[in-house]
């Protein structure tokens, strides 16, 4: 089988499992606020920021679907962390957590949810090998969004893949999404994802956190990230526009998901960014 077939359909069953916690009660009017701008930072290399410190208490974990991930979150004083702001249209008190295997084959974005004293925690469908946990948050009275990332081991034999070929199409759950534009460094730069079903414009996405559709760009490698909402004059479809610069020139992979009828669509771009 292609890898990119293998890789869309890999995707496409974790968003069957984990699409409908992301969607679950987003559809408010906070949410439709406009999205951010993004700047071309890539977050998620440090454990710690500004004090702010995130450590997996079981770094070590058996492969399989729904592996409870335990995170613990503490502030400068050592305390732990169990009041966040609110964020791009995310309700206080909510983070968003990005699950990535070492070769990009595997990623899940959900929104943990909080235990006793330190402890966040999530269900996440692990496979063999090397993964990357990146959550994003805004602890109370700090006044911006920080990123902190922590490794995770997945027991088992680990085969890594590489990037699959960069296509302008994929297919995703009976749909077509083509994507158009480029990455760059310059700070005008964008890439647009438009989505047809049967060759007709799809025209009934469903908004959440504030936008039509998300982009989740990562660097391969040490796995930096950048989360960035559907510019908002998209509407419901069928046109995505995600904008915003990157550090450097480059590979990247490019996870585009967006929502039809409470369905998460979820899929994976290789776009090689320009100076």
């Amino acid at each position: 089988m292609p890898v990119v077939a293998k890789l869309s359909g890999f995707l496409v069953v974790l968003a069957a499992v984990f699409g409908v916690a992301f969607l679950t009660g987003t559809q408010s009017a906070t949410l439709l606020a406009p999205p951010a701008v993004h700047d071309n930072t890539l977050g998620g290399l440090a454990a710690s920021v500004d004090g702010y410190t995130l450590a997996a208490v079981e770094p070590e974990l058996e492969p399989g679907p729904d592996q409870f991930v335990e995170l613990r979150l503490t502030g400068p004083d050592g305390a732990p962390v169990d009041e966040l702001d609110s964020m791009d249209q995310m309700p206080d008190g909510m983070m968003h957590l990005f699950a990535v295997r070492r070769d990009l084959t595997g990623f899940q974005h959900i929104t943990p949810a909080p235990g006793e004293g330190t402890s966040w925690w999530a269900l996440l469908s692990l496979t063999p090998g090397p993964w990357r946990v990146v959550v994003e948050l805004q602890p109370k009275g700090l006044g911006r969004p920080i990123s902190l990332g922590v490794d995770l081991a997945v027991r088992g034999d680990y085969r890594p893949e590489p990037l699959p070929p960069a296509v302008d199409t994929l297919p995703v759950n009976g749909l077509e999404a083509r994507r158009s534009g480029t990455l760059s460094t310059r700070s005008s730069t964008q890439i647009a994802v438009t989505v047809t079903e049967d060759d007709e414009p799809v025209t009934d996405l469903q908004p959440s956190h504030g936008a039509p559709g998300h982009a989740v760009i990562i660097r391969p490698g040490d796995l930096a990230l950048s989360y960035r909402h559907a510019l908002p004059d998209g509407g419901t479809g069928p046109r995505l526009e995600f904008a915003g610069p990157v550090p450097e020139p480059g590979a990247y992979a490019v996870f585009v998901e967006f929502y039809r009828a409470e369905r998460q669509h979820l899929l994976v771009y290789t776009v090689e960014a320009r100076r």
